[in-house]
C-alpha cells in the first residue's frame, strides 16, 4: 500500500488501480490502448517515489538507513504472492503449455528467482508484441527483475547522496540528471528496426530513467527533520495533476508500439515527468479534482491489489487464450479481467496481507525459521522448474532437411528450363534476406559451372527512403545496409561477375517516407521511387562490368495471423492493403515487370508466376517451401536454385 509518515494516500493507489485496469484491458485484448505499455512508467516512478521518500525520511529520523531491515520488508511483501504464481505457472507449463514453453521454463523461473528476467528477454530478443503463442507465462516478469534491481541500490544510493550532496535540491538535481543520462544513453542505443526494440524495451538502464524521476520526486517530499514534507503551491498542484492526466490519456491512445521517438527522442523520459506531475497532484495534502477522482474507494482497492493483478493476468491471459470466447474482446475482458481480480483478492486476503503484518508466522505461527521460507520454495520451485523443462522433448532436426541435402531437386513447374552450365559462369544475387539465405545455402555441388557471389544484406531495402509500418513509424537503413549500397558494385567488379541477379524486397510493400510524407502505390511518386532507384542499381553494375542485369520478382505469401510476427501485424493494422499486398504482390512487381520491360540489358525472373499460379502453396513437390513468414526453407532452397538457374541460363542466352 500507498503509506509514508503521513498517513495512507488513497489517490496514489486509485492511480495504480487505474493504470493497473488499463494495463491488463489492454493485454485482454483492448488495443484501442494502443499506448497501455508507456503506464508501465508511472509504476517505475510510483515505486521509486514511495520507496526513496521512505529512506529519505528514515534517514534524517534516525540518522541511517537499515539496509536489511528494508530487504526483509520487500521480501515479506513480494516474495510470498511470487511463489505462488510461479507453482501455478510450472503447473500450467507441465500440462497445458507446449513443448516451446516447457523447453525454456525451467530459465524463465530461475530467471524470475534471480530477478534477472528483464535481460533475459534481451538476451533472447523477446518482442513485448509478439504472439501469446509461444510467449513464456513469466515474460511479465521483467518489470519485477528491474525494480527488485533498483531496490537492492537504492538505499546505498540514499545513503551517500545524503551524506555527499546534503541538501534536498543537490540531491533532486542529481538523480534528474540520471534520468537525463538515461535518456540520453536510449537514444544513443537509438530504434532503428524491431530488432532494436528488445534491447531498448527491457533494459534496466534504459528504464531507470523513470527510477530517476520518481525517486527525485521522493527526495524533493520527503517531510525534513519538522516531519512535515514541501508543499507546493495550490495552483503548481492543479497545473500538475491536469498535466499528468493529459499525457497519460495521450500515452494511453496516441503512442503506438513501435514508436521510435520515445527512445530516440526523450518520449520515456517525457512521460515519466508526466507520471510524476500526476503523483504530486496525488499526495497534494489539500483537496483537489484529482485526489477525489483517484480516492474513490473501489478504485484504491483495485490499486492495492495491483501487485497481484499483475503477476496473474498474464498466466490467465495465455491459460484462457483469446479464441476462448469466440474471439469476442468484451467477453474476453470480462471473463480474464473477473478472474484476475478474483485470485488477486483472494491472494491478497489471505496470503500477502497476513505476511505483510505478521511475517511468515502469520501464515505459519510454528515455523522456528523465518529464513526457510525463502529458501526452501526457492529451492523447490528452481528444481521443479528444472525438472519440468526437461520433460520437454528436445527441438527436432527435421529430417526432411538432411534428406533433401542429398535427394535430387525437384522441378517446379512443368515447362522448367535447365541451367546450362557455364551460361553464365558467375553471378552475384543482390537484395534483402531473401536472397542473403539463398545464397548462404547455395547447393554448390548440385550446380557445377556457376559461381554465386552474396552481396545481399539482412534486412536490406532496396530504397534509401526510410520504411513507415504504420503512420508515425520510421525506420531508417541500418549502417551495414546503407555501406552494402556503397560497396558492393567495387566487390562485384573484383570478383568478374557477370550477372547482377537483384531480388525486390518484400520491403517494398510497405509504404515509405519521401519528402516527409508517407507515400505507398497510390501515390504516382512512389512508382517513380522504385524505378529510379533500380535505374541507379542497373547503372552501378554496367558500369562494374555486368554483362546483363535481371530482377526476381517477388513471390506471393501466407498473411494469416499465425504467420505474421506480432511486431509486424500490431503495427500493419492501420494500413490492411500492405497485408493484401504481402499475400499477393502485384503492386510491386507491376513496378518491377515494367521497369525490366524498359531495358534492353535487363530480363525479369519471375518467380511469382512459378510459385504462385494460382495463390499461396505451402508445399510445393511436398517440400515446405517457407520456414517463417518469409525466408524460404533450407530443403526448398535447391528447389528454388534449380528454377532459378534454369532462367536465368534462358535469359542469358538472349543477351546481345
Amino acid at each position: 500500500m500507498a503509506r509514508s509518515r503521513l498517513g495512507y494516500s488513497p489517490a496514489l493507489d486509485g492511480v495504480r488501480g487505474a493504470f493497473m485496469l488499463c494495463f491488463m484491458a489492454f493485454h485482454f485484448g483492448l488495443t484501442v490502448l494502443t499506448g497501455a505499455w508507456v503506464g508501465i512508467n508511472l509504476f517505475f516512478v510510483l515505486s521509486a517515489f514511495l520507496i526513496t521518500r521512505q529512506l529519505v525520511e528514515e534517514r534524517v529520523r534516525t540518522g541511517t538507513v537499515d539496509a536489511l531491515a528494508f530487504y526483509g520488508r520487500r521480501a515479506r511483501r513480494l516474495l510470498p504472492a511470487l511463489f505462488l504464481v510461479l507453482g501455478f505457472v510450472l503447473v500450467y507449463a507441465r500440462f497445458l503449455a507446449d513443448e516451446a514453453v516447457r523447453r525454456t521454463i525451467g530459465g524463465d523461473v530461475l530467471a524470475t528467482l534471480g530477478y534477472v528476467m528483464n535481460w533475459r528477454l534481451v538476451l533472447e530478443g523477446d518482442q513485448y508484441f509478439g504472439d501469446q503463442g509461444g510467449a513464456t507465462p513469466l515474460r511479465h516478469a521483467w518489470t519485477l527483475a528491474i525494480e527488485e534491481q533498483f531496490y537492492v541500490i537504492v538505499p546505498l544510493v540514499v545513503l551517500v547522496l545524503m551524506a555527499v550532496l546534503r541538501t534536498r535540491r543537490a540531491m533532486t538535481i542529481a538523480l534528474l540528471v540520471g534520468a537525463l543520462a538515461s535518456a540520453a544513453w536510449t537514444a544513443t542505443l537509438g530504434f532503428h528496426d524491431v530488432s532494436d526494440y528488445p534491447r531498448l524495451y527491457y533494459g534496466t538502464d534504459t528504464r531507470a530513467q523513470a527510477l530517476f524521476v520518481g525517486a527525485a520526486l521522493g527526495v524533493w517530499l520527503a517531510p525534513g527533520r519538522s516531519g512535515r514534507p514541501p508543499v507546493p503551491s495550490r495552483r503548481v498542484a492543479l497545473v500538475a495533476g491536469a498535466l499528468g492526466v493529459a499525457s497519460s490519456v495521450v500515452s494511453m491512445l496516441l503512442v503506438g508500439p513501435y514508436s521510435a521517438w520515445m527512445f530516440n527522442a526523450g518520449g520515456m523520459l517525457l512521460f515519466a515527468v508526466g507520471s510524476a506531475l500526476l503523483v504530486l497532484a496525488c499526495v497534494d495534502p489539500r483537496p483537489n479534482w484529482v485526489v477525489t477522482a483517484f480516492g474513490w474507494r473501489p478504485l484504491a482497492y483495485i490499486g492495492r491489489l495491483s501487485y497481484g493483478l499483475y503477476l496473474w493476468h498474464w498466466p490467465i491471459r495465455l491459460l484462457l487464450g483469446p479464441e476462448r470466447f469466440g474471439g469476442s474482446v468484451a467477453a474476453t475482458l470480462v471473463v480474464d479481467s473477473a478472474l484476475t481480480i478474483l485470485v488477486a483478492h483472494l491472494s491478497y486476503r489471505y496470503l500477502e496481507r497476513p505476511v505483510i503484518k505478521h511475517g511468515v508466522r502469520g501464515l505459519l505461527p510454528r515455523l522456528r525459521a523465518p529464513a526457510a521460507a525463502i529458501v526452501v520454495p526457492v529451492l523447490v520451485l528452481g528444481t521443479t522448474g528444472l525438472a519440468v523443462a526437461g520433460t520437454a522433448p528436445a527441438a527436432d532436426v527435421d529430417s526432411e532437411v538432411a534428406a533433401a541435402a542429398t535427394a535430387p531437386a525437384p522441378d517446379i513447374t512443368p515447362d522448367q528450363q535447365a541451367y546450362e552450365p557455364g551460361s553464365p559462369e558467375r553471378i552475384a544475387v543482390y537484395g534483402d534476406s531473401v536472397p542473403y539465405y539463398l545464397a548462404e545455402r547455395f547447393p554448390q555441388d548440385r550446380f557445377p559451372g556457376v559461381e554465386v557471389d552474396n552481396l545481399a544484406e539482412e534486412g536490406c531495402d532496396l530504397l534509401s527512403a526510410p520504411v513507415s509500418w504504420a503512420p508515425g513509424f520510421r525506420m531508417e537503413n541500418k549502417p551495414g545496409c546503407t555501406a552494402t549500397k556503397k560497396e558492393w558494385p567495387q566487390r562485384f567488379e573484383e570478383s568478374g561477375d557477370q550477372v547482377l541477379l537483384i531480388y525486390a524486397t518484400p520491403l517494398l510493400i510497405v509504404p515509405h517516407i519521401v519528402d516527409g510524407e508517407r507515400v505507398w502505390f497510390d501515390d504516382p511518386a512512389y512508382a517513380e521511387l522504385i524505378t529510379d532507384r533500380l535505374d541507379t542499381v542497373r547503372e552501378q553494375a554496367l558500369d562494374a562490368g555486368a554483362e546483363q542485369v535481371q530482377i526476381v520478382t517477388v513471390p506471393c505469401r501466407e498473411a494469416s495471423p499465425e504467420a505474421i510476427p506480432e511486431e509486424f501485424r500490431v503495427v500493419i493494422e492501420s494500413s490492411p492493403q500492405v497485408v493484401e499486398e504481402f499475400k499477393d504482390p502485384r503492386h510491386v512487381n507491376g513496378v518491377v515487370k515494367d521497369w525490366a520491360d524498359r531495358h534492353e540489358d535487363v530480363r525479369l525472373v519471375d518467380l511469382h508466376g512459378a510459385l504462385c499460379p494460382d495463390g499461396y502453396r505451402k508445399k510445393i513437390n511436398d517440400i515446405q517451401l517457407f520456414n517463417d513468414y518469409l525466408h524460404f526453407s533450407p530443403e526448398a532452397t535447391p528447389m528454388v536454385w534449380k528454377w532459378v538457374l534454369g532462367r536465368v541460363s534462358a535469359n542469358w542466352a538472349e543477351r546481345d
